[in-house]
């Protein structure tokens, strides 16, 4: 995962160097937070319990407000993101029960683009494309000659 980089909106996350832009600029969010937007990122479009981001965020031996902890790194996160608590683009609040990121996003591995949606090639296609490039005639496969055409 250290490679991984997910888009949204203006928005690049990149789990690798830990870090979060806006239109290639660094947005100023600390770690705890961060670490809060990446776990509800991986979980988009999922109810994620105040539960879930406690173990998520501390482990079972730290003693902290986890309820404050929450409320402060979910306020940080709609700070950096300049989310609408009322109108969310980005996290919405359950009421009572947790979080969920809710922004469309396009996933990118290091080095490779992401596909052209809706192009498809049938097998027929390709075939046909293939036979081209090797300078073969589709239409005549074997490299018989044609009957002279008729009058």
């Amino acid at each position: 995962m250290p490679e991984k980089k997910v888009r949204f909106d203006d928005f690049q996350l990149d789990y690798g160097r830990f870090q979060l832009c806006r239109r290639g600029i660094p947005v100023r969010l600390e770690g705890l937070p961060l670490q809060l937007l990446m776990f509800l990122v991986e979980k988009r479009g999922q109810l994620v319990t105040r539960e879930q981001i406690s173990s998520e965020l501390w482990s079972k031996d730290v003693f902290v407000d986890v309820e404050q902890g929450i409320n402060t790194a979910i306020r940080k996160i709609r700070r950096a993101l300049a989310d609408d608590a009322g109108e969310p683009q980005y996290l919405q609040t359950v009421v009572g029960r947790g979080y969920r990121f809710v922004a469309p996003t396009a996933e990118e591995d290091a080095g490779s683009q992401p596909p052209a949606e809706g192009f498809v090639v049938t097998p027929e296609e390709l075939g046909r494309a293939i036979m081209t490039a090797a300078g073969l005639d589709p239409e005549n496969p074997r490299g018989t000659p044609k009957p002279p055409a008729e009058d």
